[in-house]
């Protein structure tokens, strides 16, 4: 070998010798530039083929259009070694497959065939970066056929010399240049040294007209990608700009896809907050008449929560129908994508192509950005809308209601007070907001209440009367705003008038405490004159002795009424009130003691728990406040099956004491809770033996409430109930 172009030459069977193979000879071409120039003379070249060569280079290098180069190098090829015709293979980078895309004097069913790397001789070519020569390529067994099964009658198929030079550039081979005789003549090493010649110039033209095209291909995709980012930025300005009308922005939202996809149609629907419906809100191109399949296919998008494309429906009869219509409109690829917001699906955006074409995955991820965008902005306008309107009518409500409303924020500060307000309290509204309500209000009751409130730790509702200087007098319910953590950010005070029902209680305690002055005379002679007729009738019969006994207890229990009555009376009236330090502790201690006996006899466990280093000690009536504990804990007992438990606790907590009596009883249903400390209420279906006068829970509630405490109740039916007092701590001066 002395070059590095190999020529195989398949030898004649005649010059073969009989007992031998058959033996190919290999001849090297010369590698390129070994022709050196000489007194006007370039080895065998004449100065026509230099100027020849060096206008197929500036013709070769003339355009960046990488088909119109291939073009070029073929035919200009062709003509300068007189070839019969000539091919052009670029390499597929990615795959190494060869593919011919250009050629002379070459039936066009060529174009588009591929060759494996190593097949043929561009194949082989493609691997070793050297020029390869085959003489007698019909007889060499190594040929691809595919030419002469493509155009059998064509002139490659009949070629007896072919040549295959590298097109190599930096040095990466990016093609084959090839070329074949049929006319009987064999390729010299001068024809492999003119191709060797143009083929760097053709090389370097096809990777600069490969730049070219990725640059182009770049250039557009930028374009594409700048085109969607003003999209999806246009229908961003278009929600923006929509504000809270829904219909308006689906609107601009569609109109703005249509344009920058270059859509044919498209339709948005939405989904009736009150039904599961579609609405269309929007429509471009589309008749205004509902296509069932269009909505169909919505509907089938709503279900599944995903995007989906009309040829991928095919197995829903209705499709068949949806493509036929869409054929008939001239409209192509169909795709719904649903309107998601917080994985809620608010609506369908349908996007129609022009004929033909299909979404590319771009134009797809485009379409969920823009819908993203737009279920965002129909959620939070629907949200907006939504809470203007129950605005709207809080407003209302609040401006129609009869009583007095305050709103206040967790640290006292004014949020909202209604007209009624305004005029029971004396406020200016638009003066008190934002001020604390101390700031504002000159009553010492309500201000008091609220700061007592406020300083509380405990998320319960605190109910206390205002008495205005006009002897209007207001009962204020102030009830804690629990937030989603659980914690208090806010306070609402709703203030009633209640000074003709306290006016009417008044002259119903007056009543009452007159009649049961007016009967204790008469009870008194009757439970004399009882007394006297068993004194003086030493024997009885049963009849006698039943009815006697159940007159005795009768008139036992309407004076043991008038006493509850008349003991009530004095509370309210703070008669006999006298307040001193004293120690609920130790109170209470005396009533578990004086009770544990009546707990005993029904089986009863009676506990009483203190915590240990809390101070206990209130200023108040110790009487009374004995007459709160008695009365707490005789009904826990009462009510509480036999073998049930009773437990009183007892701790302090910031400025406040508390006791609770806890029993294992039936409960109390909710909507009985907070009538349970008025006057002569019963629990429907309380237990029947537990007999009262129906008062000892509102002597409880008076006797707190003068004290400036509160009592509650906590219950759920079958759990049993808890009884709560919280009295303020008696203040020392150190």
């Amino acid at each position: 070998m002395t070059s590095d172009t190999v020529k195989f030459d398949t030898l004649d069977p005649t010059e073969r010798p009989a007992a031998r193979p058959p033996v190919d000879r290999i001849r090297a071409a010369p590698p390129p530039g070994v022709l050196p120039y000489r007194g006007g003379q370039t080895g065998e070249l004449t100065h026509a083929e230099i100027e020849t060569i060096r206008e197929i280079s500036l013709a070769i290098t003339a355009s960046l259009n990488v088909h119109e180069v291939m073009s070029t190098v073929a035919q200009r090829a062709a003509a300068l070694i007189r070839a019969s015709a000539s091919l052009v293979y670029l390499i597929d980078r990615n795959t190494g497959i060869l593919q011919l895309i250009a050629g002379y004097n070459l039936p066009a069913r060529y174009l588009g065939l591929n060759l494996k790397p190593g097949e043929d001789i561009a194949g082989r070519v493609a691997i070793t970066g050297r020029p390869l020569i085959v003489d007698n390529y019909l007889a060499w067994e190594e040929r691809s056929r595919q030419f002469q099964d493509v155009a059998p009658d064509s002139i490659l198929p009949s070629a007896n010399s072919v040549i295959g030079v590298p097109l190599t550039y930096s040095q990466h081979v990016l093609g084959v240049l090839q070329a074949a005789y049929t006319d009987g003549r064999e390729f010299s090493n001068k024809d492999a040294a003119l191709l060797q010649l143009i083929t760097p110039h053709a090389a370097t033209a096809v990777a600069h007209a490969q730049l070219f095209e990725r640059n182009q291909q770049i250039m557009n995709l930028l374009e594409v990608i700048n085109d969607r980012a003003a999209a999806v930025s246009s229908v961003g300005t278009a929600v923006i700009n929509a504000g809270h009308n829904v219909a308006r922005m689906s609107e601009e939202t569609l109109t703005r896809t249509v344009a920058a996809l270059r859509l044919s149609a498209g339709r948005v629907y939405l989904k009736d907050p009150y039904s599961p419906s579609l609405i269309i809100v929007a429509n471009h191109h589309l008749p205004d008449d509902d296509e069932p399949g269009l909505r169909r296919a919505a509907e089938h998008c709503v279900q599944v929560q995903k995007t989906v494309l009309a040829q991928n429906m095919t197995a829903f009869a209705w499709t068949k129908d949806l493509s036929q219509w869409l054929a008939d409109h001239k409209l192509g690829a169909l795709v719904c994508v649903p309107l998601m917001a917080d994985e809620e699906v608010v609506g369908v955006l349908q996007a129609i192509a022009p004929p033909g074409k299909q979404f590319d995955t771009g134009e797809l991820d485009t379409l969920h950005i823009i819908t993203g965008q737009l279920a965002l902005g129909v959620a939070n306008a629907r949200l907006f809308n939504r809470v203007r309107s129950e605005q709207q009518q809080m407003a209302a409500i609040l401006s129609s209601s009869g009583d007095a409303i305050i709103s206040l924020d967790a640290a006292g500060r004014v949020q909202l007070v209604n007209p009624a307000a305004e005029r029971a309290l004396s406020l200016d509204a638009k003066q008190a907001v934002g001020r604390p309500l101390s700031d504002v209000s000159g009553i010492p009751a309500l201000n008091s209440g609220v700061e007592a409130a406020l300083k509380s730790t405990v998320p319960q509702p605190v109910a206390f009367e205002i008495a205005l200087l006009s002897d209007t007098i207001l009962f204020c319910n102030l009830s804690p705003i629990i937030d989603s953590a659980g914690a208090i950010s806010g306070w609402v005070a709703v203030m009633q008038d209640i000074t003709r029902f306290k006016e009417t209680e008044r002259m119903k305690s007056d009543m009452i405490l007159t009649a049961s002055h007016d009967l204790r005379n008469p009870v008194n002679l009757t439970l004399g004159a009882l007394d006297l007729l068993n004194k003086a009738t030493p024997e009885w019969s049963s009849l006698q002795k039943e009815a006697y006994d159940l007159a005795f207890l009768g008139v036992r229990r309407i004076e043991a009424l008038i006493s509850d009555l008349l003991d009530l009376e004095r509370i309210e009236r703070r008669v006999g009130l006298k307040l001193a330090e004293c120690d609920l502790s130790d109170i209470t201690a005396t009533v578990v003691t004086e009770l544990r006996l009546q707990a005993n006899e029904r089986h009863q466990m009676l506990t009483l728990e203190r915590a240990d280093g809390h101070t206990t000690r209130v200023l108040g009536d110790a009487q009374r406040l004995y007459q709160v504990v008695s009365n707490l804990l005789s009904n826990a007992i009462k009510y509480t099956q036999p073998g049930g438990q009773v437990t009183v606790t007892l701790w302090s907590q910031d400025d406040q004491v508390r006791l609770d009596v806890r029993d294992t009883g039936p409960g109390i249903p909710p909507e009985a809770q907070p009538r349970v400390f008025e006057r002569f209420y019963r629990v429907a279906n309380a237990n029947a033996e537990a007999r009262g006068t129906g008062l000892g829970l509102a002597i409880v509630k008076s006797i707190v409430e003068q004290h400036s405490g509160r009592v509650w109740v906590t219950s759920r039916p079958g759990q049993g109930s808890i009884f709560s007092v919280s009295l303020p701590k008696a203040q020392r001066d150190d």
